[in-house]
């Protein structure tokens, strides 16, 4: 459980630069969200026979993040936080907090390896960073950059300029991480 929570925490914590929304790969993907937004939901996490989930809530203030992951029936749990002065995170039951300049900092720190986590605040969003070549998926919606598959499975409606994933799935080799939106806001 704990690995879940460290690797999707840290997958999908926010980068600690702003900049514009990089363009929709999904023709269906309409508008953004802004700076401000936060969403709900659960992610799942396989790689090989291994499996397990978490409720996830990230909250995005500019610059700033809070990404709160708990597991089934509360149980367990992870709060990262972070910005330009670096990221937090803390694991329930652990004395230790664990500081870093970058998410991928502190998930070398906590788990010897690290994933290209600080795309991840633009592929919630169903759009590749910017700062990296991508191509998009022959098939089906989504893209693939930085050896990773993003695929957009469904989309939601949540107003009449905005449509975001509500369903998305992260691959990489044997490692895939399920992520079910239930609830996008903007929170200017």
């Amino acid at each position: 459980m704990r690995w879940l929570l460290l690797a999707t925490a840290l997958l999908l914590s926010a980068c600690s630069t702003l900049q514009p929304p990089p363009p929709a790969i999904d023709g269906q993907l309409q508008g953004s969200l802004g700076p401000n937004w936060l969403f709900e939901g659960k992610a799942g996490i396989r790689q090989g026979a291994h499996a397990d989930s978490a409720s996830i809530d990230w909250r995005q203030q500019g610059e700033q993040f809070e990404i709160r992951l708990s597991g089934p029936l509360g149980q367990g749990g992870m709060q990262i936080e972070g910005g330009p002065d670096g990221v937090n995170m803390q694991v329930s039951g652990e004395a230790e907090t664990y500081r870093a300049a970058t998410p991928e900092g502190v998930m070398q720190q906590a788990l010897g390896w690290h994933l290209p986590v600080s795309q991840a605040r633009f592929w919630v969003q169903g759009r590749p960073d910017p700062d990296y070549p991508f191509s998009p998926l022959t098939g089906t919606d989504g893209f693939e950059q930085l050896g990773w598959r993003i695929e957009i499975q469904r989309l939601t409606q949540i107003s009449d300029l905005l449509v975001l994933p509500a369903r998305l799935e992260f691959s990489y080799d044997d490692l895939r991480i399920r992520l079910v939106i239930r609830d996008w806001q903007r929170t200017d």
